[in-house]
């Protein structure tokens, strides 16, 4: 069938576009525009302006293309007025807030865990103190708490995650614009979402092959004995225990342990999930080796509509952003290099602070700001090469960032 055959993908010029309409191929590859995904229908006229910025025409699906009209109803359904995302406080002035927090956070989330080990009652009024100073910090200012989830040491990560999981999980409230108290709420939600695998074999936890189907089911199991656990407890409320038992629930109904549909997700359940499949993705593993921020976002968006909530998602996108701080980059070069920040108007263009050579070997600092249009040797642009998770080629950020070389840019 020829293409002009096809009456369900058009070729358009960008001066006729509108709000509604679907857009699934661009004169230019993708990996050359600030779109982040693949497909996607134009919700704002903004993102018109950007597409006629970067293209003379490009292709819409019209099965998938909608009215103004009802494109516009639902923008306004799907986003409620955000708070401000500018930080009350400089990064620096929170980084030096926000690292004792950090430090006493992690260090309940691994009391919490070894008294659940020894048989003990949670100390869910402990958890609640830590929790709100997480909320006060990011309330300031976000980054600071963001920077320090990129810390991780694998010996802990039950307890790292699930404190990696919380502060995710308030950030995102923040950016879905719940009120003080249920950042709160999702904070405690996130730290004792995984209790339940104190009850999990180590053996069966830290497995670097394929488990069995016995072992599977052996592991899907901690949802219930978090439920179960915290049930027993009567200072942790209902919506906790809702999501200790429902985080890993699927919109399509094909999760665990209840096979529960959309409509019987929890909200705070929904949240969880993304934040931690997210962690879980770029965190290494004994049986897997964590992917890169990017990379772990386009899972989590390839996955919306069947495993997660779509609007949740591209929250969640638009708070971790393309190029976060703290991923490590390659550059075409081959020099590799640090993430330290991105401008809004130049999403693909980050400033990058440069440690290793082009031969992979330490270099003196410096930085390199793409969106400046800086050239390399043979004249061409620089540009990101490729994108690793943090630790990638043995760097330590955050060694560079006690130094003072790590003041992210735009934060």
């Amino acid at each position: 069938m020829s293409e002009n055959a096809r009456t369900d993908r058009m070729k358009i010029d960008v001066a006729q576009l509108t709000i509604g309409m679907y857009v699934i191929e661009l004169d230019r590859p993708w990996t050359e525009t600030s779109f982040l995904f693949q497909g996607f229908r134009i919700r704002q006229q903004e993102e018109i302006r950007l597409l006629q910025e970067a293209c003379k025409h490009v292709w819409v699906d019209s099965r998938l293309t909608v009215g103004v009209k009802q494109q516009i109803i639902e923008n306004h359904a799907q986003a409620p007025e955000l708070q401000p995302i500018v930080g009350k406080v400089s990064f620096a002035q929170e980084m030096d807030q926000a690292s004792p927090v950090w430090h006493a956070a992690r260090e309940e989330s691994l009391r919490l865990l070894d008294a659940v080990r020894m048989g003990q009652e949670l100390d869910v009024s402990a958890v609640k103190a830590v929790v709100r100073e997480c909320v006060d910090s990011i309330l300031r200012n976000p980054a600071a708490m963001l920077w320090l989830a990129r810390i991780k040491n694998s010996d802990h990560y039950t307890a790292e995650h699930s404190l990696r999981v919380a502060i995710f999980a308030i950030a995102l409230g923040r950016e879905l614009a719940l009120p003080d108290y249920q950042l709160e709420q999702i904070g405690v939600c996130g730290m004792l979402h995984d209790v339940g695998k104190i009850k999990v074999p180590s053996a069966i936890l830290n497995k670097p092959g394929a488990l069995t189907a016995e072992e599977l089911r052996i592991m899907q199991s901690h949802a219930i004995e978090g439920r179960r656990l915290l049930m027993s407890n009567q200072q942790v409320t209902p919506a906790t225990v809702d999501v200790a038992y429902s985080h890993h629930e699927r919109l399509d109904g094909k999760g665990y342990p209840r096979g529960l549909n959309a409509s019987r997700i929890p909200y705070f359940a929904k949240i969880i999930a993304v934040v931690d499949a997210y962690d879980a993705i770029n965190s290494d593993r004994v049986y897997s080796k964590g992917k890169s921020s990017l990379e772990s976002l386009r899972i989590l968006f390839d996955a919306t509509n069947s495993h997660f909530d779509e609007e949740i998602v591209g929250h969640f996108i638009r708070l971790i952003g393309i190029y976060p701080p703290g991923e490590i980059v390659e550059l075409n070069t081959g020099e590799v290099g640090i993430i330290i920040g991105c401008s809004p108007a130049s999403k693909l263009k980050p400033k990058i602070l440069r440690v290793l050579d082009a031969n992979k070997k330490l270099c003196k600092e410096a930085v390199i700001d793409l969106a400046s249009s800086i050239n390399d040797a043979t004249g061409k642009p620089c540009r990101v090469h490729e994108v690793y998770s943090s630790g990638a080629f043995g760097i330590d950020i955050e060694a560079y960032r006690r130094k003072g070389l790590l003041m992210p840019a735009d934060l």
